[in-house]
């Protein structure tokens, strides 16, 4: 009877101890990982979020904006002006629903076009602006 008792094989006390700290090691690395991945989405999806808004910008100025509707604006007579969001609504006739500062600057460009170009600015994180050029061409 008392063999029986001397052949168990089992854990020690310091090996579980041991796969605890590593195993927690391992798992405090993945856990970093993990945090710096959802504030890369988070990043990523404000800039996103404000490229999509410059595109709808330039989309309504192709649409709806022409040279001479673009003349009529008193600052705009040389065709060398910067309109802000509340500008661009009353001049396309639509609404642009945004958080963000909304800027667009018309330049003469070459060939009787006219150069736009869209700047919208994230107050909360300028980091994550953004800016697009387009000619209207009508």
């Amino acid at each position: 009877m008392g063999n029986k008792l001397g052949n168990q094989n089992g854990l020690t006390l310091l090996e579980v101890l041991l796969s605890i700290v590593i195993l927690s090691i391992v798992l405090t690395s993945f856990a970093g990982f993990f945090s710096q991945s959802a504030l890369f989405v988070k990043k990523n999806e404000e800039k996103l979020s404000t490229s999509q808004t410059t595109q709808k910008v330039v989309n309504l100025i192709e649409l709806n904006i022409s040279k001479s509707r673009l003349q009529t604006i008193p600052d705009c007579a040389d065709l060398e002006c910067t309109l802000n969001e509340d500008a661009l609504e009353a001049l396309s006739g639509q609404t642009i629903n945004s958080t963000y500062t909304i800027s667009a600057s018309f330049t003469p460009g070459e060939e009787n076009l006219i150069k736009a170009k869209v700047a919208i600015i994230d107050s909360d994180d300028p980091e994550s602006s953004s800016e697009t050029f387009t000619y209207i061409r009508r």
